[in-house]
């Protein structure tokens, strides 16, 4: 075997096609995270429209928000709904937390306290965390506050919630819907 006749690589080459692969991985990376992020909000957008449109439909069936004063008063002062996954790590002034419920005891399984000839759900197939595992949140107190919006949100990626009952738009890196 003589090595006058083998062909190969340079050095040199192999440096410069390395580069090559490094300068694109640098810019292809960001590009990619950059759409994961992108597709996790898109997704808790939608979420909280259809957490929206049920909450909607649940109040033309029952004629009343999922909250309280029930006929036979077996829910009493919802101050918070809740869907699945951790709750988030802060709330800012306005949002009463003492006496939450959650989202699937209204709008997925047929509570034993709303009347069947009316509860036409389920509403959703089922309600889970948003796409950072915390839970969408709703302010279910100012349903009961005219001066105060009723938010649909989640926390957002710093898993914080940042949007008072007072606000007209989400704050921080809130995410959701204005519900009322």
């Amino acid at each position: 075997m003589t090595w006058k006749n083998s062909k190969g690589f340079t050095l040199i080459e192999v440096i410069v096609v390395a580069a090559i692969i490094a300068i694109l991985a640098g810019i292809l990376v960001p590009m990619i995270f950059s759409q994961i992020d992108e597709s996790k909000k898109s997704r808790a957008v939608g979420d909280t429209k259809s957490i929206m449109s049920s909450i909607l439909t649940f109040k033309k069936d029952m004629g009343k928000w999922p909250i309280s004063n029930l006929p036979n008063g077996c829910i009493e002062n919802i101050d918070m709904l809740t869907s699945t996954g951790n709750s988030p790590n802060a709330f800012p002034a306005g949002w009463n937390q003492a006496n939450p419920s959650t989202l699937s005891e209204h709008l997925v399984n047929a509570n034993a306290c709303y009347p069947n000839s009316v509860w036409k759900g389920p509403y959703m197939a089922g309600i889970g965390a948003d796409p950072w595992g915390n839970s969408y949140m709703i302010n279910a107190d100012s349903f009961a506050i005219p001066a105060n919006a009723v938010w649909i949100l989640s926390a957002g990626p710093n898993g914080g919630i940042e949007t008072t009952p007072t606000d007209t738009v989400p704050q921080g890196d809130d995410i959701g819907v204005r519900l009322k």
